[in-house]
This record gives structure tokens, sequence and C-alpha cells, in this order.
């Protein structure tokens, strides 16, 4: 007997659950003449019709989020981190550069010179133009190469 009540008592139990009873969070929406209503129209609290209101006042500007990549015309891309390095082995050197290439974070930087220099000094040399390109573009690792004047 125990066996035949048990299933209807837990369907009931179950059943009894998913009822969406008037005091339930989930209250049915109201319907109008074709579905459901899914959005409110009302004035006060109307934000569907704010929305298309306002449509005029959004910014649809292309780089509006941070996140995606800059598309304007002026933006900064590799070729403007070589030109800068080239920049500053001009200004802040007297050596004269050389090829620049830059592959992810590594940048690859060669200069030329017509002194000679000991070993000792192109250490030195070599340690001051590495810190000063260091300073100008301090998101890669640069490799530096001194072509002296052998």
């Amino acid at each position: 007997m125990i066996k035949r009540f048990l299933p209807v008592v837990v369907a009931v139990l179950f059943l009894s659950a998913c009822n969406g009873g008037p005091n339930n969070e989930l209250q049915a929406q109201s319907e109008d003449r074709n579905s459901a209503k899914l959005m409110d129209y009302d004035e006060n609290n109307g934000f569907y019709e704010r929305n298309l209101r306002d449509d005029d006042n959004r910014d649809y500007s292309i780089n509006t989020n941070p996140n995606f990549i800059d598309l304007t015309e002026d933006r900064p891309d590799i070729g403007d981190d070589q030109e800068k390095i080239v920049q500053v082995i001009q200004r802040y050197t007297e050596f004269q550069p050389g090829s620049v290439f830059v592959n992810g974070r590594d940048a690859w930087v060669t200069v030329h010179t017509t002194e000679k220099f000991s070993d000792k000094e192109k250490k030195v040399v070599r340690k001051d133009l590495h810190r000063t390109l260091i300073k100008a573009m301090p998101r890669y690792d640069i490799h530096l190469k001194i072509h002296d004047g052998d």
C-alpha cells in the first residue's frame, strides 16, 4: 500500500513546488493582444521607450572601449616605436642608428660609429646607450649591437 501511495505523494509535492501563486516573486507577466508584454511601456518606468528616445545622445565612437584596438588613423604602432628609438640614438648619442627591429617585447638595435673603442670603453658606452634606450622605451627588452670602426 505504501509503495503505491509514495509516488503519488512525491508527484503532488513536486507539482505544488512549481505553483506560481499571486504572492510569488515570479508573477506572470501581463499579456497584450498578440503575445506577452516583455517590455514595460509605462512613461514612469519606460526604460525601453526612454532608450529609443535617447539614441541621439549616445556616443558611437569607435574608441569608446579601452579593450579594443585603437582604430583611428593616428594610432601608435610598431613603426612609431622604431622611429622613437632612432630619434633617441640621433639626439642623445654620437652614434649613427643602424637597423631597428621590433618583435614582440624585444627590440633589436644596431648602432654604428667611426670611433674605435677598447673592450672596457665599449662596455661602458654600451651600458650608457642601453640605459638611455630603456629610459625612452621601457616596455621593450632592448638587445644592443655596436659596430665600431674596426
